[in-house]
């Protein structure tokens, strides 16, 4: 039994499926869907939205912090998450 994410299949799927059509097709699929959700009703409807973060390393050990080895390496931080949408600013995480 083959593997089913092998690089060459990746790759036929990032040639011939992944274009201006399709995405702009399944982001018409998503916005349709996110207009049955009632919280995104209530937010305006989710046409609006931005998110962005900061990570900031701290020194000392805290419960708050962490690594986050993936991005940043194995120094303690924590991440100021900021998202924007139609009615509601700045979210901590």
């Amino acid at each position: 039994m083959s593997k089913a994410l092998t690089r060459s299949r990746l790759s036929r799927v990032g040639q011939n499926y992944v274009c201006a059509d399709t995405i702009v097709a399944a982001n018409a699929a998503l916005i349709t869907a996110q207009s049955r959700v009632e919280l995104a009703r209530m937010w305006g409807g989710g046409l609006l939205a931005s998110v962005d973060g900061l990570r900031f390393v701290v020194p000392v050990r805290s419960i708050n912090t962490g690594p986050s080895p993936e991005r940043y390496g194995y120094k303690r931080g924590v991440t100021r998450l900021n998202a924007v949408n139609d009615q509601v600013t700045g979210i901590d995480n």
